[in-house]
């Protein structure tokens, strides 16, 4: 009887092995690239993207504070090795809180017929409560400026100003608020006033940052979307984490960006007809324009 029911086991073994390389499994995939140490990851030197998008990546990007968590780690390369991430255990800093290398992943984009630059963020794990089961390795947050331009020059990135930031809050979730309601610091491109939003990340949650100044609250390098190697630009855009997603590449970008628009921000703002005047917030003042300025153009 045994002997009878061989040719029946090697064929289920067969078929078992069959759809296990078939079936996805569950898990992080590298999309066919290697997985190194989240701390072996050479992070880039800053590279904004060429022209006039890397002036606006520079001029907005956010100042963030890490309260509580893993310090954000480059995510890949210039070969395209991307970073293993970290189990959730131990504290939420455990093994990443060195971070110091930490990049920034830039793209602009529209939504609704207005500007946002999205900056991205990656950490080697999140978690939001103790316990092993409340985290995951890999986690991408990000920040959207949302920026509209006073005055007719097109090429003049220091007449582009923000009117409202978006955040994330968890994986695909939102929050928002209005430029009125957020600090704003110095970036040092063109005019030096306060374009750059102070933001802060406790675990999985980004919120406006309120506290006071010092060396923990600081701009990342910028890595401009038009400035990334072929190699770590494809990496990105194949690999599959199983709790997360890179925002900024094309197959996600688009619908990131419409989830973050606030039309609210915008509010009070009339589409300038010609373009026959300039209204440009004066350079001595410390205040960010407001919904009244006369003009306001969309870039």
């Amino acid at each position: 009887m045994m002997l009878q029911n061989f040719p029946l086991l090697g064929y289920l073994l067969l078929s078992s092995c069959v759809a296990s390389s078939v079936l996805p499994r569950a898990g992080d995939d590298a999309g066919g690239h290697n997985w190194i140490d989240h701390d072996k990851v050479v992070p880039f030197t800053q590279n904004a993207s060429p022209g006039f998008d890397g002036q606006l990546e520079l001029r907005f990007n956010p100042n963030l504070y890490v309260s509580g968590g893993c310090d954000p780690y480059a995510a890949v390369d210039s070969s395209g090795n991307l970073g293993a991430g970290l189990r959730p255990t131990g504290g939420g800093r455990d093994g990443c809180g060195d971070g110091k290398g930490g990049q920034v992943y830039v793209r602009r984009g529209v939504s609704q017929d207005r500007v946002g630059i999205m900056y991205s963020y990656y950490f080697p794990k999140v978690r939001w409560a103790k316990g092993d089961s409340n985290g995951h390795k890999h986690y991408w947050a990000s920040i959207v400026v949302w920026i509209n331009r006073w005055g007719c020059d097109v090429d003049d990135a220091t007449s582009a100003w923000p009117v409202g930031v978006s955040f994330t809050t968890d994986h695909l979730k939102w929050g928002v608020a209005k430029a009125g309601d957020i600090t704003f610091k110095s970036s040092g491109v063109g005019v030096d006033m306060p374009t750059r939003p102070q933001i802060q990340i406790h675990d999985n949650a980004m919120a406006p940052f309120t506290g006071a100044d010092g060396d923990e609250v600081y701009g990342r390098d910028v890595i401009g979307w038009k400035s990334l190697p072929d190699s770590a630009l494809q990496a990105l855009s194949d690999v599959k984490y199983e709790k997360t997603e890179v925002p900024f590449v094309d197959a996600n970008f688009q619908r990131q960006l419409d989830a973050a628009y606030q039309e609210s921000f915008y509010g009070g703002l009339s589409d300038q007809q010609g373009c026959v005047e300039e209204a440009t917030p004066a350079e001595e003042s410390q205040s960010l324009p407001t919904a009244q300025a006369t003009n306001p153009v969309r870039l």
